[in-house]
């Protein structure tokens, strides 16, 4: 048994300096938003070293925006769960790690997005915790703020049928609020203003709040910014009809 752990030990460690060696050129493509060409070199150094949380996290990042530009709904789909599968692997191996915990819960969310109501409200629970914890451990990063402020918006504009589900199936279930939503979603733009989304969340949630001057200040700098996947084309479109109407 000890000779077991020493090798495994050693197995990681070798694995990541030769994977470290290239990754790279893997991580240029990754910057330059080239996910199609980084999939097989990650894949090849995945079947020598599949047990590299190195490899396995940008796998998970490389299939989450593989589905974020998927045309194909059933392309979308897979790659969101092959995302998910690799973040949750790496996540196994070192849970405490703040990027494989916050690409966790990216991942996790993503898959949850078109999930039953019962779903999504108990992995709801678990998106928040993991949310905040990566908060508090990369307070200067924006994605879990934004998280968290779609946590909060989400819950709080539930229609009257999917909070009756909820309070029929959870003695407790969470609650959101849009003011909360608001705070985080102003963190993360403060930590990241060249992000379309971020606009199109905290305007929409300044409109439920009745402050229409600034949602539509919010959207009229947003359409200004890139839109490089579907998301932010969705959230361009968004602003650009609210724009229309307001």
């Amino acid at each position: 048994m000890i000779i077991s752990l020493k090798n495994l030990f050693i197995g990681i460690i070798l694995s990541s300096l030769i994977a470290g060696q290239d990754l790279k050129d893997i991580d240029i493509k990754i910057t330059n938003l080239e996910f199609d060409k980084a999939q097989a070199p990650l894949e090849q150094l995945y079947n020598k070293y599949p047990q590299n949380t190195d490899v396995l996290l940008r796998l998970s990042i490389t299939h989450h925006y593989l589905s974020e530009s998927a045309m194909k709904k059933s392309l979308d789909k897979e790659n969101a769960l092959k995302a998910f599968e690799y973040a949750l692997t790496a996540f196994n191996i070192e849970p405490d790690n703040p990027d494989i915990l916050k690409w966790y819960v990216i991942t996790l969310g993503k898959t949850v997005e078109e999930d039953t109501i019962r779903n999504q409200i108990e992995q709801s629970k678990n998106i928040k915790n993991i949310a905040l914890k990566v908060i508090d451990l990369l307070p200067d990063d924006e994605f879990c703020y934004s998280i968290m402020g779609q946590w909060h918006y989400k819950l709080a504009d539930l229609g009257r049928a999917s909070r009756r589900i909820a309070s029929i199936l959870f003695s407790e279930p969470p609650k959101g609020s849009f003011e909360e939503a608001q705070y985080f979603f102003e963190k993360s733009l403060e930590r990241n203003s060249d992000y379309i989304g971020t606009y199109y969340w905290l305007g929409k949630t300044y409109l439920k709040l009745n402050n229409e001057q600034k949602a539509i200040e919010l959207f009229k700098l947003g359409v200004t910014l890139d839109r490089p996947f579907k998301r932010e084309e969705r959230a361009y479109q968004g602003m650009k009809s609210y724009l229309e109407k307001l």
